[in-house]
């Protein structure tokens, strides 16, 4: 009888800790990059939205007359202007 012990190859330990350091690490990346994927199309659908929704409020044509009120009031700000540079 022999108290012999078998040789074990010097990469098979370091191989399992690789393996259990390597594989949490690269599903947290990897959920990380879908979180951040899913954050980025929920933050650009709602941008999409907001800007469909306000688009008609501050559409501009120049063919159009401004009210009375805001004329006055770019009249007064060109007066000031005037006599300020005076």
């Amino acid at each position: 009888m022999s108290n012999a012990t078998a040789p074990t190859a010097p990469g098979a330990a370091g191989d399992s800790l690789v393996g259990s350091v390597l594989g949490p690490f690269l599903l947290l990346t990897l959920l990380g990059a879908l979180l951040a994927a899913v954050m980025y199309v929920k933050k650009k659908r709602r941008s999409e939205r907001l800007r469909h929704r306000l688009l008609p409020m501050y559409s501009y044509d120049p063919a159009e007359e401004p009210p009375e009120s805001e004329q006055e009031l770019l009249v007064e700000a060109e007066e000031a202007q005037v006599s300020s540079l005076a």
